[in-house]
């Protein structure tokens, strides 16, 4: 055939800019039978400007230049293009169609619009040609009633796996250039801030009425009576009388609204952002990347707020001037809640009683009653003295705890070498199983490998790399927990050396400040399992678990603590 009878025709033009050409097999022009067009666009479609408009009046026009009989048109708009074409609603029509046998080949713009992934693709050519269907695109010269068609049709799609992926890195690199600039690049806006015409923090001059200050005032306000010694509960209950808004901003002028009233958990989130400061961190996959922007307080307030927050969390006062020692230590067993103090009865004989009862049993926790835990209350005087008792033992006598202790970080130092050593044979590994694959990819590309071959190769390689990854982070958190155990190991030697000398001024005074450090050096967690014996009686099993110490289980009920064997 001579290079003239290829037929090389121009489509009409599709913006004033723009001429696309058509290069097409004489057995596209021939084509017989019934005919349908697949149109799909996504997010990332529409950042280049494509529409399903844009497809549409192409492949429309095609048809009516080849002379192609039209049955059907299926249009997929804003459905990604890695999602198999049964899970799209308009692709589930054309597959339902097909099967019917209402047409006898799907025409695209592009190999691409059937699917942005290798796998999508090879779903969608199983499931056509299963049902007799051909695939043929109107910019691209493959034909899938042919062998060399469904070859061209595959390497077409490793070609747009590889576009999508180079699209998507732009993207990336895009927004950490924006970010790099000190533009916001998304997610709610930070309490206290709005977006200026560049896009960037700037402090929020919005006014809350109620209060008579501006948005970034009640978030600088915040800071300063948290640092002064309030509570997270405290703030919220005032800004929910206050009705100041709880509703999150975004880019663009979006609001949602999110519940009717502040939360201590959302006081929390912002008490550990450092944007606050006037330093903003964006983690992106190419790395950190920091950016200023105007503070509201300066990083000595930061600190104090974020500091009483978390002695709130491990002492804080009731209205009964009782600090409970083992505040954040105690779980449920029943429920998973953490066990909080609680004041109880007063009588004549035991004088005020307070108690450590399951979160769960809390109204600020579980308004419904019926949802409520049922889990046994602790009296928190017996629990502190026994747990006290067993800390004054390892502080008198810590030859056989710090042996113990000794003799544990002796084992993690010497299993810490084989750590590194495994450490460095995973990543190995891991190096070896990218370069596979890219070897296997070239074999492919180069028409050594079959399509079947290379996807079973390709998923027998990200088994084993999912396998080392997981292996690597299994290694990384035993080296973690060494060096953690390590430091904790040498603070426990050094303070209880010191406590020896202090133990007796300790006791006399009821140092509860001393007495709680050293709990939280000695006692990992305490679990608490309730057990019904009668229908008004209630008993339970706490297992202690000691730092350094075997763990020790007691059983609790209304007559005190009982160690058991």
């Amino acid at each position: 055939m001579s290079k003239s009878s290829v037929p090389h025709t121009a489509v009409p033009r599709q913006s004033p800019k723009k001429r696309t050409a058509i290069l097409t097999t004489p057995g596209l022009i021939n084509a017989s039978g019934n005919v349908a067009l697949y149109m799909r666009v996504s997010s990332e479609d529409q950042a280049e400007r494509g529409t399903i408009g844009t497809q549409r009046d192409f492949l429309r026009q095609f048809a009516h230049l080849y002379s192609l009989s039209v049955v059907g048109e299926y249009e997929d708009d804003g459905v990604t293009g890695t999602l198999p074409l049964g899970d799209r609603p308009d692709g589930q029509r054309l597959l339902h169609d097909a099967s019917t046998g209402r047409f006898t080949c799907v025409l695209v713009y592009r190999v691409d619009r059937l699917g942005r992934s290798l796998t999508a693709l090879l779903d969608a050519h199983t499931a056509l040609s299963q049902a007799g269907i051909t695939i043929r695109s109107a910019t691209e010269p493959f034909d899938t009633s042919t062998p060399i068609g469904t070859f061209l049709f595959q390497l077409l799609g490793s070609l747009a796996e590889l576009e999508k992926s180079t699209i998507s890195e732009r993207m990336t690199l895009g927004r950490d250039r924006v970010a790099r600039a000190g533009r916001w690049t998304g997610g709610p806006i930070p309490f206290g801030y709005d977006l200026d015409q560049d896009g960037c923090l700037i402090p929020s001059t919005r006014l809350v009425d109620t209060l008579s200050m501006t948005e970034a005032d009640v978030a600088r306000d915040l800071f300063m009576r948290l640092a002064a010694g309030s509570t997270a509960i405290a703030e919220t209950q005032r800004l929910n009388a206050f009705q100041v808004p709880t509703a999150r901003r975004y880019g663009g002028g979006k609001v949602v609204q999110v519940g009717a009233q502040w939360l201590p958990s959302r006081l929390h989130y912002m008490v550990r952002n450092e944007v606050y400061t006037g330093r903003h961190v964006f983690e992106s996959k190419h790395g950190t990347v920091t950016r200023d922007v105007p503070a509201l307080i300066d990083v000595e307030t930061w600190e104090r707020a974020r500091a009483q927050l978390k002695r709130n969390r491990s002492l804080p006062k009731s209205n009964a001037t009782r600090l409970y020692l083992l505040r954040g230590l105690i779980t449920c067993g029943t429920c998973g809640a953490i066990y909080v103090g609680s004041p109880g009865s007063t009588s004549a004989r035991s004088g005020h009683l307070f108690y450590y009862r399951c979160g769960n049993q809390l109204n600020a926790n579980q308004p419904d009653v019926s949802k409520r835990c049922r889990s046994k209350a602790l009296r928190a005087d017996w629990l502190e003295d026994l747990i006290w008792q067993d800390c004054r033992g390892f502080i008198l006598n810590p030859e056989q705890a710090l042996a113990e202790a000794q003799r544990q970080l002796q084992e993690r130092l010497r299993h810490r070498g084989q750590i590194d050593t495994e450490r460095q044979r995973l990543q190995r590994a891991l190096a070896e199983r990218a370069a596979e694959r890219d070897r296997v990819m070239m074999l492919f590309r180069r028409g050594r490998a079959t399509l079947a071959e290379v996807e079973t190769h390709l998923d027998a390689i990200d088994r084993e790399a999912e396998g080392l990854r997981t292996r690597l982070g299994a290694l990384r958190a035993q080296q973690d927990l060494a060096d953690a155990f390590a430091a904790q190991y040498a603070d426990a030697t050094t303070l209880l050396t010191r406590l020896q000398e202090r133990l007796e001024g300790i006791e006399q005074t009821n140092d509860v400040q001393t007495k709680r450090q050293v709990i939280e050096l000695l006692v990992a967690h305490i679990s608490v399992e309730t057990t019904r014996v009668t229908p008004r009686r209630k008993e339970a099993n706490l297992t202690i678990t000691y730092t350094f110490v075997p763990q020790r289980v007691v059983g609790f009920n209304t007559q005190g603590c009982t160690a058991l064997p």
